[in-house]
């Protein structure tokens, strides 16, 4: 899924590495440029590794010889080893910290999200756990991908993935289910789906009549979506999904609701496990 030219993802991660270097790396022009060095980078606590891939890369970029010892998915404990690095003292320090970064962010995100997709599946629910658009502002695309390697559903990566009608664009059609959404279904391509986001419960039926294929019941209850619920006779051509500040206390009960999708905000711009790494000099 996430098969990209090493080439192009590399002019993603020098970006980063640019913004962190500034004018030079003051701190490593102490050590004589010849220098060569010994380095692993070590997991401080337990989760799911993500980010190894660009740490590796970065250093690669650079004339280092990076050994990833875990792939991007992986379970990993405190202690484990992830990365061995051999060669330029000076560019190992230089590219220490936008590495370290890749791992610990992105590391945290995969990790939260594996433990929502636990609670599912320890309750024996098949409600997916999705990611939203409220990513970072030019760093999404690796956010996101964490979320996969959390076990999670990445949802739209931008506009142009698939349709979702938001209140404001109901606003605009004076709230005419009906009319906003024959003219979607008229105008848009076969390969596209259409979401429509819905706060009233007596709205559902109407998206659910006139082509919704997906219904995003946003800032309810789990009461209020279950009763919702009740009214859909046949659900076999729709999704369902629940959003609006879901974090892992009510998580379960959202999913008890029978949603096939939760969305969430919160493992992206809060991840409650927080990963951490260290590079050391052998």
């Amino acid at each position: 899924m996430f098969t990209i030219p090493k080439s192009v993802l590399l002019v993603r991660l020098r970006k980063y590495l640019d913004m962190d270097i500034g004018y030079g790396d003051l701190s490593s022009s102490f050590i004589p440029k010849g220098e060569k060095g010994n380095a692993k980078i070590i997991a401080k606590t337990s989760g799911i590794v993500a980010g190894s891939e660009e740490a590796t890369l970065l250093f690669e970029d650079v004339g280092i010889n990076a050994i990833q010892n875990f792939d991007d998915g992986d379970i990993i404990e405190e202690g484990d080893i992830i990365i061995e690095l051999k060669g330029n003292l000076q560019n190992i320090l230089t590219i220490e910290r936008t590495a370290l970064n890749f791992l610990m962010k992105l590391s945290s995100i995969a990790t939260s999200t594996k433990d929502f997709v636990q609670i599912i599946q320890n309750n024996k629910l098949s409600t997916k756990i999705a990611a939203t658009r409220k990513t970072t502002p030019g760093f999404g695309w690796f956010e996101k991908k964490a979320v996969f390697y959390g076990g999670g559903d990445t949802h739209r990566w931008n506009l142009s993935d698939m349709v979702m009608f938001k209140d404001t664009h109901l606003k605009y059609y004076n709230g005419d289910i009906e009319k906003l959404l024959k003219t979607a279904k008229n105008q848009l391509s076969f390969s596209k789906k259409i979401e429509i986001e819905i706060e009233k419960t007596e709205d559902i039926l109407k998206a659910a009549e006139n082509g919704a294929d997906i219904i995003l019941l946003d800032n309810m209850n789990p009461d209020q979506i279950s009763n919702a619920l009740s009214h859909i006779k046949d659900r076999s051509h729709i999704l369902f999904e629940a959003s609006g500040n879901i974090n892992k206390e009510n998580l379960l009960a959202y999913a008890k609701t029978g949603v096939d999708v939760i969305s969430s905000s919160s493992t992206i711009l809060n991840p409650h496990k927080k990963m951490d790494y260290s590079l050391k000099l052998l």
